[in-house]
């Protein structure tokens, strides 16, 4: 090969390299601005999220609102459904509730498509400028969260133009223009390569505004270099393409989980397969929204997905019963708890929220234990005693299980309260489990106390059923305080801590006054004087209880 014909063909190919490398590199800066704009935003509404998602009901049209209200908060359909799957798996919610809420998921995600229409020119290079400065700058959380938010706008807007200029050279290519025409004139295409793109990328965001893209590139006689047909069909292709990762997602999972992958999969081809016959008609009437393809496009997006959400509202009961026969529960199956599901992981907010309240639940069942023993102490009654040490392999079964999965939940993804949250209550785990540890010891005692007839005095046992009662309340004062993050409720846990103490040292030197007198038997001497130790040691865990509250939510 001469020279000549050899620097041809090298410059040819560097041209296509550049080509693919524009679309390409546009593509993965338009994925990492949406996932950029997905986290900060999960960041900044994490805690909306998890309240939004607490309140759903049994009405379609509410939980519709609040898949809308929890998508458009953190901009990722696969984001909310991963969620359901997780809270549907620890039967926190249930299965007729996730179809609810994913009726709206899909809409919430119209509005990165919406915003991606808009042309801008050359403003995303302030938006970048502004967004990463004020990010490097500022001291303040939010703020910093904020100018993250800004600064993934104007990355998105930039991978947008780095497309269009990657598609600009192949606008006049035969081929090309033929086989983006074929999408329109056979739909099916254009859906498949949607489902394609989105499956690949899982993000029918980044696919829809890939598609923007397309239609913002002009042939030589100034015409898009693709059809408001051939769009709808890549768009809504895009919507069944997500589906596949939270169908993978449930194949692991209990079977209600399973159910709420099936269902959102169904919403998503019933939806495509009854707006198919129509889609030039659908296509006529969205072209009389905007004169501007881009616009055009988004407007698309937004209307199939609202109107697939309104129109599945009537049949929820049937979609329910028809994934409650596809996927029946098996006997046994679910566990009479609750537990945690990996899949929480993926919004860090809502993972910690759940640790803490399993924490919560953990200290409400030693605060139990606690009462159980008391009265076996105080009333003789063994079978409270032995009901206290079943539930002392629990106790510990739940804060070993709680603990590994805070350690899981991405410290990167929190805010810094929230990252100085997740170390207290990794903290606060600890003192729970001492707890159990130290009422399964009270128990014990009660059991030796009844089998060896080892009897207390009236004044003893007045005494440490007062010291029981005080502990009793104390504890349950910091429970209250963890579970409303109330700093009061701390504070009064912790002067109440202060009267156990002084209480627990003017028993022990009743008692001793006691022994000399010789009105106690010496056999109840190391039971009452160990008892006494254990329930101040158990209110000195509440202390720290009490005290990481007040040091995270000053």
């Amino acid at each position: 090969m001469d020279p000549a014909s050899l620097y041809l063909l090298l410059n040819s190919f560097l041209g296509w390299a550049l080509l693919l490398f524009n679309i390409i590199g546009g593509l993965a800066i338009l994925m990492y601005s949406i996932s950029l704009l997905s986290d900060s935003l999960g960041k900044i509404s994490g805690a909306q999220i998890s309240k939004i998602l607490e309140k759903t009901t049994n009405s379609p049209v509410t939980g519709m609102f609040v898949g809308a209200g929890t998508t458009v908060m953190t901009q990722s359909s696969s984001v909310t459904v991963m969620t359901l799957i997780g809270l549907v798996n620890a039967g926190i919610m249930t299965f007729r509730q996730s179809v609810n809420v994913m009726l709206g998921s899909e809409i919430g995600t119209t509005i990165t498509a919406q915003i991606a229409a808009f042309d801008i020119g050359m403003s995303f290079l302030p938006l970048i400028a502004i967004g990463f400065f004020v990010n490097i700058l500022s001291k303040n959380e939010k703020v910093k969260l904020v100018a993250k938010v800004v600064f993934s706008l104007g990355l998105l807007f930039i991978a947008m133009d780095l497309i269009k200029v990657g598609f600009d050279p192949l606008k006049d290519w035969p081929v090309f223009k033929d086989m983006i025409g074929s999408w329109g004139l056979i739909p099916i295409y254009g859906i498949l390569i949607g489902t394609l793109i989105a499956g690949v990328t899982q993000s029918s965001s980044a696919t829809t505004s890939l598609v923007i893209a397309l239609g913002g590139t002009l042939d030589a006689l100034g015409n898009p270099i693709i059809t408001l047909e051939a769009a709808i069909a890549l768009c809504i292709g895009a919507n069944l393409g997500t589906c596949v990762l939270e169908l993978i997602i449930g194949i692991g999972a209990t079977r209600p989980a399973k159910r709420t992958a099936l269902a959102q999969s169904m919403i998503n081809v019933i939806g495509i397969l009854v707006f198919f016959p129509f889609l030039t008609p659908f296509a006529n009437v969205v072209r009389l929204t905007h004169p501007d393809l881009r616009r055009q496009i988004a407007n698309a997006h937004t209307i199939f997905n609202v109107l697939v959400s309104v129109m599945f509202i009537p049949f929820v009961g049937a979609l329910v019963w028809v994934c409650e026969r596809v996927i029946p529960i098996r006997e046994g199956e679910l566990r009479p708890r609750h537990y945690f599901d990996d899949k929480m992981l993926k919004v860090a907010q809502l993972a910690l929220m759940e640790s803490e309240r399993e924490v919560v639940r953990t200290a409400e069942k030693t605060l139990k234990m606690l009462t159980l023993s008391k009265e076996a102490m105080v009333d003789g009654k063994l079978d409270l005693a032995r009901e206290v040490l079943v539930l002392e392999d629990e106790v510990d079964d739940y804060c070993d299980e709680t603990e590994k999965f805070i350690d899981r939940i991405h410290e990167e993804d929190l805010t810094e309260r929230d990252k100085l949250w997740r170390i207290r209550l990794l903290r606060i785990i600890t003192d729970v489990e001492r707890v159990g540890d130290l009422c399964n010891n009270l128990a014990e005692f009660a059991i030796r106390k009844e089998k060896d007839k080892i009897p207390f005095s009236t004044k003893g046992r007045e005494g440490i059923e007062r010291l029981f009662e005080a502990v009793e309340m104390t504890y349950a004062i910091a429970i209250e305080a963890m579970k409303e993050k109330s700093k009061s409720k701390a504070r009064m846990a912790i002067e109440m801590e202060d009267e156990v103490d002084v209480l627990e040292k003017q028993l022990k030197k009743a008692h001793i006054k006691r022994m000399k007198l010789g009105v106690c038997a010496p056999a109840a001497d190391v039971l009452f004087t160990e008892s006494l130790r254990n329930l101040e040691r158990i209110s000195d865990h509440a202390d720290n209880i009490a005290y990481d509250i007040l040091e995270t939510f000053l």
